[in-house]
């Protein structure tokens, strides 16, 4: 497995501690809404990679979730996708003294809340995890509205999948009822939740703590907690958090040692998680749209690629 420019993609995990919404609204109109009460649609793109690391295809990913069930359909934009694993919805979940599943069923769809019980291995005991999306207007957004920096500390604005691919003329705009969807999390307990493309390629949990806290290299301050979860207790965990300093937000990362490897894994607090959706403060994650900006860049990574 390669190893990835972990730095780049931080922005990307979760700015747990910005709360900020600017930018965002609760419509819920034939722009931002998903035109169905119970039904809701997420549109992505990805690249599966040669040896060399480049870029070899590209699939636009549309994730529908309608109460009940949830499904993916994936579309071939350049070449054909390796998709393996990308099916295997449900994630692995670690608590205090739990080890479950985040299911693709009983799933409850409100306009774009998204209400997932996440239950316990051979028990009928379970808890509540739900995702609000708010949303963020693109139209008129290019790819200079995102500024990359050095460091994490130093970039900033809104991160679409036109930096993402960058063969796409730098004066390519979002039309008009593009929108971003920004995960908004709550939860009745803290967890850990993962899957095998959450995996590493660190040997250690050691190793991979190590990595994380070097990845500001402006002396930022940051906490280290090393922490037990699973049936028993039995996996090794640790979170490092990188504090608020002047006008960037905080950042928080997990990663867990589970059944002889690494993974670094979605951090889940008890009660409410915001991303930052502050351009002026760090980096928005833009990279999950509805389908009029999933149509636009469709369109032109097709025409550059």
């Amino acid at each position: 497995m390669k190893k990835i420019n972990k730095w780049l993609l931080a922005p990307l995990t979760i700015s747990l501690l910005a709360i900020t919404l600017a930018g965002c609204t609760d419509e819920d109109d034939g722009i931002f809404g998903s035109g169905n009460s119970n039904e809701f649609t997420i549109t992505s793109f990805d690249s599966s990679y040669d040896n060399q690391a480049n870029a070899n295809a590209v699939a636009r990913i549309d994730e529908t979730y309608r109460t009940g069930k949830r499904e993916i359909k994936i579309r071939n934009i350049i070449n054909s996708y390796n998709n393996q694993g990308l099916n295997a919805l449900d994630k692995i979940v670690l608590a205090d003294n739990f080890e479950g599943r985040l299911q693709n069923k009983d799933i409850e769809v409100n306009r774009r809340t998204i209400k997932r019980p996440v239950y316990e291995n051979n028990s009928n005991n379970k808890f509540d995890y739900e995702t609000t999306y708010q949303t963020l207007d693109l139209s008129g957004v290019k790819a200079n509205s995102y500024n990359v920096g050095n460091t994490i500390t130093n970039s900033n604005g809104i991160r679409t999948d036109l930096n993402n691919y960058p063969r796409i003329a730098t004066d390519a705009s979002f039309p008009v009822g593009s929108v971003c969807y920004i995960p908004v999390t709550s939860s009745e307990r803290l967890f850990l939740a993962f899957n095998a493309k959450s995996e590493t390629n660190y040997q250690t949990l050691d190793d991979w703590i190590e990595a994380t806290e070097e990845r500001f290299n402006d002396n930022r301050k940051f906490s280290t907690t090393r922490f037990r979860v699973g049936s028993s207790n039995n996996e090794r965990a640790a979170k490092v958090e990188f504090f608020e300093v002047r006008n960037q937000p905080a950042y928080l990362y997990g990663g867990v040692d589970y059944d002889g490897s690494i993974y670094e894994v979605d951090y889940v607090t008890k009660g409410t998680i915001n991303p930052n959706t502050d351009s002026r403060r760090g980096v928005v994650d833009c990279t999950s749209v509805n389908d009029v900006a999933g149509d636009f860049l469709a369109e032109q990574i097709e025409r550059y690629y």
